[in-house]
């Protein structure tokens, strides 16, 4: 079987201004490196359901589905966006719960069946992707339950180190840093989780004991 590495069909390019990767053909606005990074993450934490804001493109949503039934974990995976693409009943076909719907309106609440997914029983991963992640991320945070995650996309600790050690080389985009999601994780009990590797990918990950 080729590695993860062998399966990166296309690497980001930030020189020329390409933000895009791909595994094995599906698009992906994601550097590179995410690919073993969270091929490791779900091998080693086996979710039974996964929480994504921002389908966007796809490619990243396609790839945890082909991980996660090739490591044979069975994991549920929704995702939502707020635009249709006609690439999504593609992906439906192949068993992933894609819905166009804004489930936050003004930020103070979401729906009683989004609770009950990250609610059920078995690990819950929920990834903060969509347009504006810093709501995502304090506001879902409310309602994860004990031995899961919470990240957040497009994150730096601060816009310092994003300047000196991101921009320009590993990713240009910043949307969250730590000061943002600090009150939410002390309030919801959230500790980072193997964040130095996370970091390298432009991700936050955190984890509620």
């Amino acid at each position: 079987m080729k590695t993860i590495e062998q399966r990166i069909t296309k690497k980001t390019n930030l020189l020329a201004n390409d933000s895009l990767s791909s595994f094995d053909g599906h698009s992906a606005q994601q550097f590179h490196d995410v690919y073993q990074v969270f091929y490791d993450f779900i091998k080693e934490v086996k979710p039974k359901r996964i929480l994504e804001i921002g389908t966007a493109l796809g490619g990243f949503t396609m790839f945890l589905k082909t991980i996660t039934e090739e490591l044979e974990l069975n994991t549920k995976i929704l995702t939502f966006d707020i635009s249709a693409r006609p690439w999504y009943s593609d992906m439906v076909k192949k068993g992933i719960d894609v819905r166009v719907e804004d489930i936050f309106g003004d930020f103070k609440d979401v729906p009683e069946d989004i609770k009950n997914f990250i609610r059920s029983e078995g690990t819950t991963i929920v990834l903060c992707d969509g347009g504006w992640k810093i709501g995502e991320f304090n506001l879902l945070s409310k309602f994860i339950k004990q031995g899961d995650f919470i990240m957040a996309h497009d994150y730096c600790v601060d816009k310092s180190t994003f300047e000196k050690e991101i921009n320009n080389k590993i990713w240009n985009w910043l949307e969250i840093v730590e000061d943002d999601i600090s009150e939410a994780s002390k309030e919801n009990g959230l500790e980072f989780y193997n964040q130095n590797k996370f970091s390298k990918v432009v991700w936050v990950c955190k984890y509620k004991k």
